[in-house]
């Protein structure tokens, strides 16, 4: 098994065990939305807070194990990809296909902790009935930020032709 997919299976855990670990300290009503300045502008029961938790989850897992599948099943025509012509022709399909799968992985994972550190700064917010931390926020989403640009820099750079290639 891969490394990415030990630290996404990993991250879920520490996902899941934030939530059991921070259920019984909240609230029946959490702020679950807040403003550019951290107030809650915004709330839900516990439980459809945790179901919504539920489906994010879902769909972060459903991203990086189907997207690349359906990818992969789509028509040359319909993938944008930098020089596809030369990285889908029969003898490239599947190593290119396994590292769009690899870049997933790591796209998932970055969801991952930046799903698990914003809700750390939720829980808390709620649990200590404060506003949410905006620099702690700012920063998380400003790494988040800097991690994308990275990974499509990589992803890009991946699929360039080199001249020796052509």
């Amino acid at each position: 098994m891969k490394i990415s997919r030990l630290i996404i299976f990993l991250l879920i855990g520490i996902l899941i065990s934030q939530s059991i670990f921070y259920y019984p300290n909240l609230p029946e009503i959490i702020f679950s939305h807040f403003n550019s300045f951290g107030k809650p502008d915004s709330s839900m029961s516990k439980s459809n807070f945790f179901i919504f938790e539920f489906v994010i989850l879902l769909l972060i897992v459903a991203e990086f194990a189907l997207l690349p599948k359906l990818i992969e099943k789509m028509p040359n025509a319909l993938i944008n990809l930098p020089a596809k012509v030369y990285w889908l022709t029969s003898e490239r399909r599947n190593e290119t296909f396994a590292t769009i799968r690899q870049f997933f992985d790591w796209l998932s994972t970055g969801l991952l902790i930046l799903f698990i550190a914003v809700n750390q700064l939720v829980f808390q917010a709620n649990i200590k009935h404060i506003n949410l931390p905006t620099t702690p926020m700012w920063t998380i989403l400003g790494l988040f930020l800097i991690f994308v640009v990275i990974w499509l820099t990589f992803f890009v750079f991946r699929f360039r032709i080199k001249k020796d290639e052509n």
